[in-house]
């Protein structure tokens, strides 16, 4: 959830808040699965609220930070995709993946769920005049396609750093995501469980970079990679 728009008036009434869930949306697609469904809702609102829906393509950095840049997908169909919500009400949102290709990899999306500014009446309270306090939120919701197929991490490079750590950097040649939240790292022989670059999975085809302390650069042939249980 990221604030984007704050406008600040005389009396603080605050208002035009929605919630999304799931906040990850799972379609087995080895199953067959195209079609999934979330709930829009207000919370405690006394106005309405207008939503729109929007897929685009979920960009990580090298450190498994999601970017900023928003590029729109249009494999996906979502309806409706404008959404009027009146106190009290809720609505259910259809996501369809709409593209005839078999999907041979696991893969992620961002559903971006935006509130749109509706007009404001001033009120009169006594003498003075008073405007609503207006937040304008944004969710950034996963779409996330499931394959089932197992994924596995490549060693691509490392080199020593200052203040004794490495930096080691990965790749997902596989056809499966790799949980990066239950990730560890056997370096020498020894179980590396604290490093940097965890936030997200790995996806197939993605790079990721691990910064930890280690007296010396690895080699492919000192790295092994495994995972505690389900990750992220």
């Amino acid at each position: 959830m990221r604030l984007i728009f704050l406008s600040l008036c005389f009396a603080c009434m605050v208002h035009a808040s929605f919630s999304i869930s799931p906040f990850t949306l799972m379609l087995q697609v080895s199953r067959g699965e195209s079609t999934g469904w979330v709930e829009i809702a207000p919370n405690q609102d006394k106005r309405p609220i207008a939503v729109e829906l929007a897929v685009f393509e979920r960009i990580l950095d090298l450190n498994g930070e999601v970017k900023d840049t928003l590029v729109p997908n249009r494999e996906f169909v979502v309806y409706p995709s404008e959404i009027l919500l009146y106190p009290g009400e809720k609505s259910k949102v259809q996501v369809v993946l709409n593209s005839k290709a078999k999907v041979e990899s696991d893969k992620a999306y961002i559903l971006q769920a935006k509130e749109v500014a509706l007009p404001l009446p001033m009120e009169n309270a006594g003498n003075a005049a008073t405007v609503g306090f207006s937040t304008l939120l944004i969710y950034n919701a996963t779409i996330a396609l499931e394959t089932g197929r197992p994924g596995s991490l490549t060693f691509v490079s490392s080199q020593v750093l200052e203040g004794g750590n490495v930096e080691l950097i990965v790749e997902n040649k596989s056809a499966g995501r790799v949980p990066a939240d239950r990730l560890y790292i056997m370096a020498g022989g020894k179980k590396i469980t604290e490093f940097s670059g965890k936030s997200n999975s790995i996806m197939p085809g993605q790079k990721r970079r691990f910064v930890f302390k280690h007296n010396k650069a690895l080699t492919a042939k000192d790295v092994k990679f495994g995972t505690d249980g389900i990750g992220k």
